[in-house]
């Protein structure tokens, strides 16, 4: 009995004289985090009720808090000298999991919220050796903060907050994307797993009408499905982790089940997961859906869904939809009719078009002739946003006067076109006429590679030319005379060509196809008649004045004029009378003095 209550007493005083040392001397156990023994009393009392005593050289911390969305994967980095315990969540929120990490250095600890309704820890957590304190979650984490808290030989060196966030908003956009796309080539080349879905976003254009052969692009933006997403299974099974994505017919009409095609169900249908931007594309290959006469009856809705498979729903749930209508295809050139090239007419041959298939999609503009010169000239073009397209057909090794075909390869049919490529043919037309002299009118020319029309008369004189005429044809042109002609005569006019800088040359050759006779036509111009010389003036009285001398207009020669006589009586002039003219004086005075004896 004594022995038992020395011991008793023995306890007493040791318990007492601890209590005293730690009041009297003011030591509290502290935490990494700063918090006090209180706070962190089941962490750092030992088992045998004794406070742990921290390692001064121990240490351990996170970088920070952390936040997912609910359903993604999250990745908690610690640092830690010595192996460390994790522990994540606590009794307060219903889940609670702690993860024993060795040695020392950072550790990565990886935590699946949406798989967190499996009973092994170690199917939600990665980076360490897991124990699951808290019963098997039902659904997975529920958005709250969730305390975490880093422990080396029980004792707690820092604390943080992993914060689950609700899903966001999902949403699907309609895009289309050229039949020739090979979305195979593409998976699995990005980082993490996700697609390179560069080559797709540059080639797919934003739309909801989609010509059957391409492809329908839904973009879905996506919130916590980052590793729900199987890329192989999106029928919304177990093994689709309940994702689904189809494409159903809106208005399959009366008593009909409605086409459905379901992603990964049908080899027409490519998933390409972009989960770093939280989105991903579902490409849907149109080429072997059957399209109905009436077009309400080819709108599809694309649909991404989750059924109670996936554990965040208790019935199928929607989650985003967009729409495609789906139209047969069509490609037309402008202008619809047959054309006609002239020599004179560019070398390229430009074609226009439009087309419902997806923007840039490349077709094929062909002409093709079988004549003896028989050819094939192919052009390449791509679909513009608007649905436009030019191609250029370079026809400088096309042989002329000859009719081509002109269509679009696989659309033939719809753009079928005949093209008459006319041979040159140089020709001119000058037809009779009256004219003022100094010009004529030549009716109408033809000058394959451009040139003059030279006016030459009946002596091979060249007395007149046009100004220089572009290739092509050419009707009621002008042509100057070199000099005024005058009367009726013929002249010829004949087509020259040009100096290499577009100016007139007198000795350029002149046109003669296939080294034949000039090209030419006469015609008859009727000219004014020639001015002739205007006589002196006549004296009509004894005070005659000088008439006055009319110029004819436009006369290429001077006028000889000449000075009037003065009158009778003047003195201007010594000159004597000769004897004709004094013997008729003579003869006029008798008769004049016969005439007065008579009258007296």
């Amino acid at each position: 009995m004594i022995t038992v209550q020395t011991m008793s007493h023995v306890s007493l005083l040791l318990a007492f004289a601890v209590t005293l040392s730690l009041l009297v001397g003011g030591v509290t156990p502290v935490s990494a985090s700063g918090g006090s023994a209180s706070d962190h009393a089941a962490a750092d009392l030992g088992g045998d009720g004794v406070y742990a005593q921290a390692d001064d050289d121990a240490s351990a911390s996170f970088p920070g808090n952390v936040t997912v969305t609910r359903g993604d994967e999250v990745t908690i980095a610690v640092s830690h000298s010595d192996p460390a315990n994790v522990t994540i969540g606590s009794d307060d929120n219903g889940f609670e999991v702690t993860v024993s990490v060795g040695g020392s250095g950072t550790t990565e600890v990886v935590l699946d919220t949406r798989r967190t309704t499996a009973a092994d820890p170690g199917e939600f957590i990665e980076g360490g050796s897991a124990t699951l304190h808290s019963e098997p979650l039902e659904e997975p984490m529920q958005p709250a903060d969730y305390l975490m808290r880093v422990e080396i030989d029980g004792v707690e060196y820092d604390i943080g907050t992993l914060t689950v966030e609700p899903r966001g908003e999902y949403a699907a956009e309609s895009n289309r994307a050229p039949g020739a796309f090979t979305p195979a080539e593409y998976v699995g080349g990005g980082e993490e797993g996700d697609a390179n879905v560069g080559p797709l976003t540059g080639t797919m254009t934003a739309g909801s009408t989609v010509a059957r052969g391409d492809y329908a692009v839904v973009r879905f933006e996506e919130s916590g499905l980052e590793t729900a997403l199987n890329t192989t299974d999106l029928t919304g099974s177990a093994a689709a982790n309940g994702l689904k994505v189809n494409f159903t017919q809106t208005d399959p009409g009366p008593n009909t089940e409605p086409r459905e095609y379901v992603a990964t169900d049908t080899a027409n249908v490519t998933v390409l997961p972009n989960l770093e931007d939280d989105a991903f594309y579902v490409l849907w290959n149109t080429s072997g859906v059957e399209l109905e006469n009436i077009d309400a009856r080819n709108r599809y809705r694309a649909a991404l869904s989750l059924t109670d498979e996936s554990g965040f729903v208790g019935a199928d749930t929607t989650l985003a939809t967009t729409t495609f209508d789906l139209r047969r295809q069509s490609v037309s050139l402008s202008p619809a009719d047959d054309a006609t090239v002239y020599p004179w007419d560019n070398d390229t041959y430009v074609v226009e078009g439009r087309t419902n298939r997806a923007p840039n999609t490349e077709l094929e503009v062909r002409l093709r002739s079988a004549d003896p010169d028989a050819f094939l000239l192919i052009s390449d073009t791509t679909v513009r946003e608007d649905g436009s397209f030019e191609a250029t057909v370079d026809l400088g090794e096309a042989s002329r006067g000859t009719n081509a075909t002109l269509w679009v390869r696989e659309h033939f049919a719809e753009t079928r076109q005949e093209v008459r490529l006319v041979a040159p043919d140089p020709s001119v037309e000058f037809q009779n006429q009256t004219a003022n002299g100094t010009t004529v009118e030549v009716t109408r020319a033809e000058l394959p590679e451009g040139g003059f029309v030279r006016l030459v008369d009946d002596g091979g004189e060249v007395v007149g030319r046009s100004d220089y005429l572009e290739p092509g044809r050419h009707t009621a042109m002008t042509a100057e005379l070199g000099t005024p002609l005058f009367e009726t005569q013929r002249l010829r006019a004949e087509l020259v060509y040009a100096a290499a800088d577009g100016s007139y040359n007198p000795g350029a050759p002149a046109y003669t196809p296939n080294g034949g006779a000039v090209v030419n036509d006469s015609a008859v111009v009727d000219f004014p008649p020639e001015p002739t010389e205007t006589p002196a003036a006549t004296e009509t009285t004894a005070t005659a004045t000088a008439t006055a001398t009319r110029t004819p207009t436009a006369t290429p020669y001077p006028v000889a004029t000449r000075t009037p006589l003065p009158p009778s009586g003047a003195t201007q002039s010594t000159l004597p009378l000769s004897p004709a003219v004094a013997v008729v004086a003579l003869l006029a005075a008798a008769a004049l003095f016969a005439r007065r004896g008579e009258s007296s």
